[in-house]
């Protein structure tokens, strides 16, 4: 238990490697007891802020009241020696006495049972008999305890650096633990030497300026314009490093020879970071020779190449088209530092490019994920002989695919230029990632289009007066308990859908069936829906029709809901499937030149 998607068995640092079992045992007992903890942490941290505290005192002889705990870490402070040390005492009678803990005392003195963390008081009182459902509940318990324990670290930390609750900071709009004027990096500390950092190109939401190391702590401009100098051209070096990682096994490699002298081809440069020990001595030698040349035009204008570069039009463009191009140019160097070490890092365990590990469905770099790479060749699309995409006619049909689109996977026309369907066993995960999110962006269209059509509901009527043409702005009006009733409504469903459709592939259930309607003719066993459900009869040509014309709507809905919200954050306006015209002036009113009541 535990070993399940998309890591299945993770141990990166080897913690397993050579144990017994009862090694294992004491570990697994562990894992959780500290997730049912952090389970219940992460429910304090949030609580009180969100339902409120307790009425009364809880220590009356010291005049504390419930009111005057404040919510997150700053609390084990506030509570009196007396407190702790009843809450001890409790928790010790738990695991003595209740529970009857028997892990405790460590290797050699704990014992552990057949089953670590299990102390006979079953669930919600009852004991689960099925196998199955019990092995699902306590995977449950196990994955959630993980994210628990990871929350609650994060939760802790943050809460520590800015001083408040993670709701205190949502409702806050308190972002950025360090430089907001809030956090323990605070701008104001730098500010005392004459120079803020935080007014400089590149502090940005959501973070703001973020400087986690304090890298920049009581600094001055000299030291500021050398970080940035360094950042800029580690950024631009990542931008052309990441390109150069994916367009080999995407676009192919040049013809010819890289070196004649050796008899080395292009073709035979691997796309991935072992590309490093093919290139002989000279073309090193002059790959620096051709970055000296580089370095020494930088050393004219550090961080100005002219735009578009080397092409000597500096200080050309308006000073506000400046501004953008260069945050522009800061921010995607950050990405691509970022993507860069995760894809080297990547490589480097797992032996496979970028794209050889996206199309054979090598997720997990430690276990193998679904499938081990064939590591002889570069990435081919593979297709049975003599058939092409229907999609790209000038490509071979891809592995696994079929151009039926009445088929197993409806809408099926052979498009699959990055080479996702090779393995076999992620293509259900493809097919329903691919429904959920474009039945989503169906319903997003079908909201936006009615929130610029000018229909409002209460509050956003009175209370929060904004513009219909702006749906993102009042989307920033929800209020952060609104928030987290929409994410728990989320987050039920989801859980729902992972247990009755994503986990039941191998039982026969269909990516993308949600048992909405019990009479379709669908094929393999159905989920049964835990809300309402309506029955309508079809043929089963009306029924693949109707499954063609969703996932047909629900592609065209997630480029047309991407383009919206673009459109929306560019402009400050968003598009409509309604059309809307402005009036012409002729077509105003003109107003009464001859006075009234005369």
């Amino acid at each position: 238990i535990g070993a399940c998607d998309p890591l299945l068995f993770w141990d990166p640092i080897g913690f397993c490697e050579g144990g017994t079992k009862e090694d294992f045992d004491r570990r697994r007992a562990v894992e959780l007891k500290h997730g049912r903890l952090s389970m219940l942490a992460c429910l304090g941290m949030l609580w009180p802020d969100v339902f409120g505290k307790f009425d009364g005192y809880l220590s009356p002889s010291t005049g504390l009241k419930f009111a005057d705990v404040p919510s997150g870490i700053k609390a084990v402070t506030t509570v009196p020696v007396g407190g702790w040390a009843q809450i001890l005492i409790f928790a010790g009678l738990i695991e003595l006495f209740l529970l009857k803990d028997k892990s405790l005392g460590g290797p050699g003195f704990a014992s552990y049972g057949a089953e670590p963390g299990n102390f006979g008081t079953g669930y919600w009182g009852r004991k689960i008999k099925d196998a199955g459902e019990r092995r699902l509940k306590l995977t449950t318990e196990l994955n959630n305890g993980r994210l628990a324990m990871v929350s609650f670290m994060g939760m802790a930390i943050q809460n520590g650096l800015t001083g408040q609750s993670p709701i205190e900071q949502l409702a806050s709009g308190h972002i950025s633990p360090f430089n907001d004027g809030q956090g323990l990096f605070a701008v104001a500390r730098r500010a005392q030497g004459g120079f803020n950092a935080a007014n400089e190109l590149g502090a940005c939401p959501p973070l703001g300026y973020w400087d986690p190391f304090g890298m920049m702590a009581f600094q001055d401009k000299a030291k500021f314009d050398k970080n940035r100098e360094l950042e800029l051209k580690h950024g631009r070096v990542c931008m052309l490093a990441t390109i150069g990682m994916v367009t080999p096994d995407l676009f192919g490699r040049l013809p010819g020879y890289l070196s004649p002298s050796a008899g080395l081809k292009f073709t035979d440069i691997p796309s991935s970071i072992y590309a490093i020990y093919k290139v002989p001595l000279e073309g090193w030698l002059q790959i620096f020779a051709f970055v000296g040349l580089l370095e020494a035009r930088n050393l004219s204008f550090p961080t100005n190449y002219g735009y578009p570069p080397f092409l000597g039009q500096i200080n050309k463009l308006s000073p506000e088209s400046k501004k953008t191009k260069l945050l522009a140019e800061i921010n995607n160097g950050r990405l691509a530092m970022v993507a860069m070490a995760a894809m080297v890092a990547q490589n480097a365990v797992t032996g496979q490019s970028l794209v050889e590990q996206f199309s054979s469905g090598n997720l997990n770099p430690w276990i193998g994920g679904y499938a081990q790479a064939d590591r002889s060749s570069s990435i081919t699309m593979q297709a049975a002989p003599g058939q092409n995409s229907a999609a790209l006619p000038f490509f071979p049909l891809p592995e696994n695919l079929t151009n039926n689109i009445t088929g197993e996977y409806v809408g099926d026309v052979g498009f699959d230029p990055l080479g996702f369907a090779k393995n076999k066993r992620l293509l259900p995960w493809y097919r329903e990632a691919e429904l959920a999110h474009g039945r989503l962006c169906m319903m997003g269209v079908l909201g936006l289009t009615i929130q610029t059509s000018g229909f409002k509901i209460e509050p956003f009527v009175t209370r929060y007066p904004t513009s219909s043409e702006d749906p993102l702005t009042a989307a920033t009006q929800v209020p952060v308990v609104g928030w987290l009733q929409i994410l728990a409504v989320i987050a039920l469903s989801e859980l729902w859908r992972y247990e009755n459709v994503i986990s039941k592939y191998d039982a026969g259930v269909k990516p993308g069936d949600l048992g909405w309607n019990p009479l379709a003719p669908a094929a393999g066993n159905r989920p049964k829906w835990f809300g309402p459900t309506f029955t309508a009869k079809y043929s089963k040509e009306e029924y693949d029709n109707m499954r063609l014309r969703e996932i047909k709507h629900a592609r065209l809905a997630m480029l047309g809901f991407s383009f919206m919200i673009f459109q929306n954050a560019v402009t400050g306006k968003c598009p409509s499937l309604i059309p809307q015209f402005d009036k012409p002036e002729y077509f105003s009113a003109v107003g009464d030149f001859i006075p009234k009541n005369l």
